[in-house]
């Protein structure tokens, strides 16, 4: 394991430690008015963010036959868990998205949302899409991909649900899937997104907010808009150099969800251009160190589950990141490893233990032959 890319858990644990500070600097007036503990917050995202790490550590050394192996079995428990938060889950904010479970609670599409990536590594490896059609090949994944999105739908969790999507399908296009057969699932997904905003009035209003802002620069700073105009005032009051760590002044209760959906812009005012573009190279570093490790992966199995990965770090990040510049509608997406919550953190910091793993088999192989190929030569 000495041979494995040192810079995923470094670039991981780099991303999981400011997002611990950011959490505190963007919660202590929230911890103050609503649990009298200026604390709170941060304590709970100081113990998540230790059991992420002996995640990431245990998940280093798993086996990835083992991990293949047990493939089908993640991806029928966290279906049996979605199901679950479907009819018994807790609600907040209008949605049913955590699932208690004695002292805590879990949101199971951060934990489905890794597990599909590996059920599709180990389907496709098994199943090549050029090999095997358009229904076999394409539509049977997909259609396994769109059950589990249609139990995130149901919570309602769109933004979960369409990116879960996404990531299925560019697993499809990497795996070798006929362009032409590609563009069948991607009609249905327009249609399925049309039902979705449809048949969920509060999504059809956040997007009827980001057109208006986007093509018309309208926006109902009192009423629709409230949250993406203080994310923006956040922004652009950081400056190059921000107000400094601490100083920010929309963690006043200003800008709603400033620890978990719109923690970039407390790190944008705070830090200013010079930190938020810290933190963006930090995120490009590692989407690069994986689409390497996945570049050099020594089998199917191993390849697509680190691009899969990777891609989930980069779509979320993406996503996030252009909500809270009103680049995009808002969602309920958190930032990778900075945002505050349990689930996700320690998701996406056993996935980076996984792509450790990964990289450290690439090593591996290359040193092994490196070697047959120094006996060749001497012969």
């Amino acid at each position: 394991m000495r041979r494995g890319d040192g810079w995923i858990p470094v670039l991981a644990l780099a991303l999981t430690a400011v997002g611990v500070v950011m959490v505190y600097s963007s919660t202590a007036i929230l911890g103050i008015t609503r649990y009298q503990d200026p604390d709170h917050f941060l304590l709970r995202q100081l113990a998540r963010a230790a059991i992420g790490v002996g995640a990431l550590l245990l998940c280093s050394r798993i086996p990835l036959r083992r991990l293949e192996f047990l493939a089908p079995w993640l991806l029928g428990i966290t279906t049996v868990m979605l199901g679950a938060v479907v009819v018994a889950g807790r609600d907040a904010n209008g949605a049913s998205r955590w699932l208690p479970l004695g002292p805590f609670s879990v949101q199971p599409v951060d934990l489905a949302r890794m597990a599909m990536v590996v059920f599709l590594a180990w389907w496709l490896k098994r199943h090549p899409p050029a090999e095997n059609g358009l229904s076999r090949g394409v539509l049977l994944p997909l259609g396994l991909v769109a059950a589990l999105s249609g139990l995130i739908l149901l919570q309602p969790n769109l933004s979960s649900a369409a990116l879960l999507a996404l990531t299925g399908f560019a697993l499809l296009f990497l795996a070798g899937a006929r362009l032409t057969h590609l563009a069948v699932p991607v009609a249905c997904g327009f249609v399925a997104l049309a039902v979705a905003l449809k048949t969920h009035p509060y999504q059809m209003v956040r997007l009827r907010t980001f057109v208006d802002f986007a093509f018309s620069n309208s926006l109902d700073a009192r009423g629709t808009g409230w949250q993406l105009d203080q994310s923006l005032i956040a922004i652009g009051s950081g400056g190059w150099l921000g107000r400094g760590l601490g100083g920010g002044l929309q963690k006043y209760l200003f800008l709603p969800e400033a620890h978990t959906d719109f923690i970039f812009s407390i790190l944008a005012e705070e830090l200013g251009f010079i930190g938020s573009t810290a933190l963006l190279v930090l995120f490009g570093l590692l989407l690069w160190r994986g689409m390497r490790t996945a570049a050099r992966a020594p089998d199917a199995f191993s390849g697509l589950l680190a691009a899969g990965i990777t891609l989930q770090f980069g779509l979320y990040a993406v996503f996030n990141l252009a909500v809270a510049t009103g680049l995009a509608p808002t969602t309920g997406l958190p930032l990778p490893f900075v945002s505050y919550g349990g689930s996700a953190l320690l998701a996406n910091l056993a996935a980076a233990g996984v792509l450790y793993r990964i990289s450290a088999m690439n090593e591996a192989g290359e040193a092994l032959a490196r070697q047959r190929w120094k006996k060749k030569e001497s012969a």
